[in-house]
């Protein structure tokens, strides 16, 4: 009989022959999928959260024509 082997979290290790190679393989893919979900997710937000910004931009409200006199009568004098 085989002694027990640890990993460094203290988990027992079977490694028997052939184990090793099924193992492996059945990880990965779920590993891989919500990776390529995760990016698929992260990218539809970026690009819902740039056309929401573009959709209802709203320019007068952060500029406009009176936006230099403005901000020229809250400017406090500079003091010397």
């Amino acid at each position: 009989m085989r002694p027990a082997i640890f990993d460094p979290f203290g988990e027992r290790l079977d490694l028997r022959p052939g184990q090793e190679a099924r193992c492996a393989t059945t990880r990965r893919r779920p590993v891989r999928t919500r990776r390529i979900v995760g990016a698929v997710l992260f990218w539809a937000l970026a690009a819902g959260l740039i056309t929401a910004r573009g959709v209802f931009f709203d320019p007068s409200t952060a500029f406009g024509p009176e936006a230099p006199a403005r901000v020229a009568a809250t400017q406090a004098p500079v003091l010397r």
